[in-house]
């Protein structure tokens, strides 16, 4: 078992070494900031369970998974808010819309972004690991929990359909 002062250490190494990827990967699926917000609540987790963190090199990788699922987290609140604004639209009472989910993007970020939206969700993420994420298939696998080959397979296909 360790001690408290080693569990704040290894946290602390963990929190400089991997904060900026994290955040990045955050940015990448969400406005700055949810992704401040997911980034924040995935070294929360690290802290509370710096004991099941793995050492590197798959560090990284369980960083992203807990990312990940700190971020569907955030989808599924902003589709329960959307319930709302519904209801509340009915009502009569509708809410101002936020300046911040207002992005401005080029033409051809559109198209892209357009084609990569249409793959399914877990495609999408494997697609954005592989690009954005810069990480190995076998990393990849890691993150999503599955196999290697089923890794390779889904980004086969995801690229075909881009």
């Amino acid at each position: 078992m360790t001690t408290q002062g080693d569990q704040r250490s290894r946290f602390e190494a963990i929190w400089r070494e991997h904060r900026h990827r994290v955040l990045a990967y955050c940015l990448r699926r969400a406005s700055s900031a949810d992704a401040e917000d997911a980034c924040a609540e995935t070294f929360l987790v690290v802290w509370r369970r710096i004991d099941e963190i793995p050492p590197a090199p798959k560090t990284l990788p369980c960083l992203y998974g807990i990312a990940r699922k700190s971020l569907s987290n955030q989808t599924r609140a902003f589709y329960r808010k959307g319930r709302l604004h519904t209801k509340l639209t009915n009502l009569g009472m509708a809410p101002t819309a936020d300046p911040m989910l207002v992005v401005v993007q080029r033409a051809d970020d559109k198209v892209v972004t357009d084609a990569v939206r249409r793959l399914k969700p877990v495609d999408r993420e494997i697609v954005m690991l592989d690009v954005w994420e810069d990480l190995s298939r076998a990393e990849i696998a890691d993150v999503m929990g599955m196999t290697r080959a089923a890794v390779d397979q889904r980004i086969h296909r995801a690229y075909q359909k881009l």
